[in-house]
């Protein structure tokens, strides 16, 4: 007879010695920057050896990857929308877009950072063919369009979005401009990236021509 707990318990043990060495990852970047992400460092903060840490993570890519994979979780956390969500089925605020838009816990967009630099410098890793980032991005990518287009047919349903409007084409476009400003903002801290990201989304939701027209509704 199988003991199925005996299969738990190591699986359990790996897992939570995977989220030691991504957190120690997370750690040394914000304090060093993703340059001063070592395997050797990576180790003594992650109270493990060198061999166990490449056992899991085989490359600095790899490690780096983890780490962007804990800010996901760290995030989903934050906005309720957990990376084991079933999205389609998620019951969804239509207000929900402008408290994450809002919320100081859970920035769309913020002056360069060392968080923010590994991702501008993981997801150039992406570029190249193979990479195992461009898999990462692919499917975070595919996510954020999914919870987002969830949010705008929220929104459509509730009228701050035109009718017309596909609310995949709006989620996509949301995701490509708050990458776009996130990079501008990296490298010009004069941008007001916040700012123009709500710009947008009211200019990518016809939400002008839909205030517009229920004042209009409004006059005598």
């Amino acid at each position: 007879m199988t003991n199925t707990r005996s299969k738990r318990g190591p699986y359990a043990r790996s897992l939570k010695r995977r989220q030691s060495i991504a957190d120690a990852v997370l750690g040394i970047v914000d304090e060093l920057g993703y340059e001063g992400v070592t395997t050797a460092l990576v180790a003594e903060r992650s109270g493990s050896n060198e061999a166990t840490v490449l056992y899991h993570f085989p490359t600095k890519d790899h490690l780096l990857l983890a780490a962007l994979a804990r800010l996901d979780d760290l995030a989903a956390e934050s906005s309720g929308f957990g990376t084991d969500v079933d999205v389609e089925g998620h019951d969804v605020d239509p207000g929900a877009l402008d408290t994450l838009l809002h919320d100081v816990d859970f920035p769309l967009i913020v002056n360069a950072g060392p968080r923010e630099r590994l991702v501008a410098y993981v997801r150039g890793l992406a570029m190249t063919p193979g990479h195992p980032a461009a898999t990462y991005f692919a499917e975070r990518d595919a996510r954020a369009v999914a919870i987002f287009t969830r949010i705008i047919e929220a929104r459509q349903d509730a009228g701050l979005v035109h009718p017309a409007l596909d609310p995949a084409d709006v989620a996509t476009q949301f995701i490509a401009l708050w990458q776009g400003l996130g990079e501008l903002s990296g490298v010009d801290s004069t941008v007001d990236a916040n700012r123009l990201l709500n710009r947008g989304l009211r200019m990518l939701a016809g939400q002008d021509i839909m205030e517009a027209q229920r004042r209009m509704l409004e006059l005598p």
